[in-house]
Order: structure tokens, then sequence, then C-alpha cells
């Protein structure tokens, strides 16, 4: 049974869905896609929007059937309690990971632009402690402050377009001039980037409203960070050339640097104080998958509250041991084949037991 404070509207899941998707991520976006598609990488940006849309309708159509049902409470229904638990324990295992591979990339960013002479562990011990303290209370607080944050991303936006003073749309003509093989490579690429999705199947049962509802809200916030991906990557094309791209880890730093303001100096430490708010709701957002994965794991229903704190400094202990380059490297190997298999390989076998199986939720039962 859900509690009341635990639940959120549907516009709300927009929010909750947008910010865990927009991470640190978008930042070196630019360069990863630009390296493998050229002048095309917004086209690969775009169809990687489409393919998770078409994962946010599978997830959707999954969690229907299960309706009372988070994720975790719908595998042993799926797979039999051992096989359901495994993969209880690989997700809640990849929501980690990814949150301690977020704070490690934020503090490696903040120490090379603003924070030289501080120690990484000062940055990711404030992301971890402003983390516990919202993630520990309930879903509806957490996504009331994911509607706050959500203008900074507005702001961002608002920051990044002056760029457009200075454009050369030469460099991105002939449009499809890379090949169908290189913009399939970008847009593979790009699809680490749009992961966050799968905070839909987490919370759908929290959600009020129709089941069309939520799946209308999960896919305008996946269209919002589509346009938003396409907007940044596209900027970027067309404000650097080729040559500079490939040499620059994140376009949209240099190119808010390069901007000129008659009011203020530096932009680029206004764009990343802002980017650090929305940062931290990305990282928000799989620790409280990750906590509600624990709670579960060692007590079906437990509240996430009393696993968020043992969540939080895991995750802030792993960002410790990922300092050396070689790991940090590792480690965004490693999640982009968990990312793969987390997000579309399982929900899609999921599904398919849930239609071969006819496997949904029998009334009046509860997760």
């Amino acid at each position: 049974m859900t509690k009341m404070k635990d639940q959120v509207t549907p516009g709300q899941l927009v929010f909750l869905v947008i910010q865990t998707q927009i991470g640190v991520g978008l930042l070196g976006l630019t360069t990863e896609v630009h390296s493998l598609a050229k002048g095309d990488a917004w086209i690969s940006v775009i169809l990687a929007g489409i393919i998770s849309q078409l994962f946010i309708i599978l997830m959707w159509y999954l969690s229907s059937r299960f309706p009372s049902f988070s994720f975790y409470d719908m595998l042993p229904n799926l797979f039999g309690k051992p096989i359901g638990t495994i993969i209880h324990v690989l997700y809640t295992i990849y929501f980690i990971l990814v949150s301690s591979f977020i704070i490690v990339r934020f503090s490696r960013i903040a120490q090379d632009w603003v924070l030289i002479d501080t120690p990484r562990w000062i940055v990711m011990g404030m992301m971890s402690a402003v983390c516990l303290y919202l993630i520990r209370e309930s879903l509806r607080t957490i996504a009331r402050f994911f509607v706050i944050v959500f203008f900074c991303n507005i702001a961002v936006i608002i920051i990044a377009a002056y760029a457009y003073l200075h454009v050369n749309f030469l460099y991105i003509l002939p449009i499809g001039h890379s090949g169908i093989e290189s913009i399939a490579k970008g847009t593979n690429g790009a699809m680490t980037s749009f992961a966050g999705f799968e905070i839909l199947m987490i919370t759908f049962p929290f959600v009020g409203g129709s089941s069309k509802e939520k799946l209308k809200a999960a896919s305008f916030a996946n269209f919002f960070t589509t346009l938003l991906y396409t907007f940044a990557v596209f900027t970027s094309l067309v404000v650097f050339s080729p040559s500079e791209l490939a040499l620059l880890p994140q376009p949209l730093l240099y190119m808010v640097k390069a901007l000129s303001f008659s009011i203020f100096e530096r932009p680029d430490l206004y764009f990343l104080s802002l980017w650090a708010v929305v940062a931290v709701t990305s990282l928000m957002g799989y620790s409280f998958m990750a906590s509600r994965g624990i709670a579960n794991l060692f007590q079906a229903g437990s509240n996430h509250r009393k696993a968020a704190f043992y969540t939080v400094l895991l995750i802030f202990v792993l960002g410790l041991i990922f300092q050396n380059l070689r790991l940090i490297y590792f480690l965004e190997r490693v999640l982009s084949i968990m990312n793969y298999l987390i997000v579309f390989i399982i929900p899609f076998m999921l599904f398919l037991v849930s239609i071969l199986f006819n496997k949904k939720e029998v009334k009046g039962s509860t997760g």
C-alpha cells in the first residue's frame, strides 16, 4: 500500500525523469558523439532519443501490468525468487556505481575549472551530504525539489544561447556527410547519456493518475531531454571547428567561457554553478533507486529512508576508490556495458516473459 506522502503527480514524474536523465554527461556528450559521427552528431542524439522513447513505452507497458508493484517487487513474479534476487542485486549495484561515477566525474570537473587546490573528497563529501539530506525524505519531497531545480536547465539554455552570436553553420554541412554507419555509432555513443528514464519503473506505483498519464509524463520528459541534448550538441558543433572539438573535453564550458558580458565576467563559473545543482539531482535520482533496491532486498516493502545513509556512504567510499584515471576509465567502460543490460536488455526480457506467459498482477495483490 502506497503511503499518501510518497505519492507524486504525473506532472512531478516529468521532473523526476528529466533531472535523473540529465547529469554531468552532458558536458562531454558533444566530444564523445562527435568523435564517432563528426558533424552529424546532432542527428545521432535525436536517434538516441527516439530509441529511448521506444524503451520508455516498453517499460510503461510492463509496469502497467503490475500497477501496484515497483520494479523490485515485480522481479520475483516474473523470474522467480532466485533469479529475481540476482537481477535485483545487479540493478542495485548499477545504480550505486552510476552514483559514484557522477560524484567522481563532477569533482574532477569542479577541480579543473574552479576548486583547483580543493581536495576532491571534500567536493564529493558535500555532494553526498546534500544527496543524503534529500533522499531520506519522501518521494513527494524529492519530486518537489526537482521541480524547483528544473529551472536551472532553462537558465543553462539561456546562457548557452548567447553563443549563437558567433556561429558558423558550415561546420555541420553537408548534412549526412559522415554516413549511416558513423551516425549509428554516434547513436550508440549517445545512448548512455539518456539513461535515467528507468526511474519510471521504480516509481510507477507511487505516481497518481491513469496509466496513460504516466506514459505521457515520461514521454514528455524524454522529449525535453532529447531537445536539450540536441541543442547542446548542435550549438557546440556550430561554434567550434571539428579540429577544435577533438581537443575540448567539455565544449559547453569552453564555449560559455569565451562569451563576453558587460554585466559580469567568467560566465562559465555561473554556468558551472547552475550545473552543479543539476548534477546533484541526477545523483539523487540514482541514489534513491539504489536505496529502494537495498531496502527491498533486505526487507520486502522496507522504507528506503532506513537504507539511505548506508547507500550514500557506500557511494562516497567507492568515489574515493575510483580516483585514478585508469580506474575511472575502467568504471566508465563497465557502466557503458551494464547500461545496455540494465536499461535495455533486461526490461525487454521482462516484457517478453510477461507477454509470453501472460504474467500480470493478480487483482487485489500489493507489492
